[in-house]
């Protein structure tokens, strides 16, 4: 692979630190509609493999720098109706969620993430009116989410892994509306994407350390 240093000097070498940065801003990058949800999927993929910093460096060179970290004092984010036809919405990464979405699909894909913006104290209500479509929230492990209210014609709603949770945590999340052949998934850390993502990196781990310890095993008579 040609790195562009001169002469023989090596490609700096980077590690979890600067690979879990620029996952970061990749995710920060969706949520303001730099990239596609699919792009995200590939440069994270990317990232969670890069061994050098020039690795790194390509996967974010087309992206803005940065601005200076948000307000500290930010005022309340204004209801948010998302409405599409034959068509995907995605909300990832950094975004201000609000306490009050609906969605409103026909034919179409939604994929929110409220795992890592900060939720509002008061929690977060959504409103649903799908036929056709599929939904995925995002939501951290110990997250409280209730559909129970939920009008299912034909439908389903998914939270695999609620059972594991011991200790429900953080603000509600409260989903309501119908559902006409359509989806709800709720996915927390360890399922979709992300969590193959982590698996990935946490298999990779196992192998390296396995390997190390088989190198320090005396020969066998």
């Amino acid at each position: 692979m040609t790195t562009g240093n001169s002469g023989n000097t090596p490609a700096q070498r980077i590690g979890h630190r600067e690979r879990d940065a620029t996952v970061e801003r990749l995710r920060v990058a969706a949520g303001e509609g730099q990239i596609t949800f699919e792009e995200l999927e590939t440069r994270m993929e990317a990232a969670l493999a890069a061994r050098t910093a020039e690795d790194i460096v390509a996967l974010v060179a087309d992206l803005p720098m940065p601005a200076g970290g948000p307000s500290s004092v930010l005022e309340p984010a204004a209801p948010a109706h998302l409405a599409v036809r034959h068509g995907k919405v995605e909300r990832l990464g950094a975004w201000r969620v609000p306490e009050e979405i609906t969605l409103e699909l026909r034919h179409s894909s939604c994929a929110l993430d409220l795992r890592t913006p900060p939720l509002p104290a008061n929690g977060v209500r959504i409103t649903v009116d799908a036929r056709h479509s599929s939904i995925k929230i995002l939501v951290a492990h110990g997250a409280a989410v209730e559909m129970d209210n939920i009008a299912r014609g034909h439908s389903a709603t998914k939270d695999r892994q609620a059972r594991a949770v011991s200790a429900l945590n953080g603000p509600p999340i409260v989903l309501t509306g119908t559902l006409q052949h359509s989806s709800i998934r709720i996915l927390r850390p360890g399922e979709g994407l992300f969590g193959r993502l982590s698996q990935r990196r946490q298999r990779r781990a196992q192998l390296s350390a396995a390997s190390g310890h088989s190198r320090a095993l005396p020969p066998a008579l």
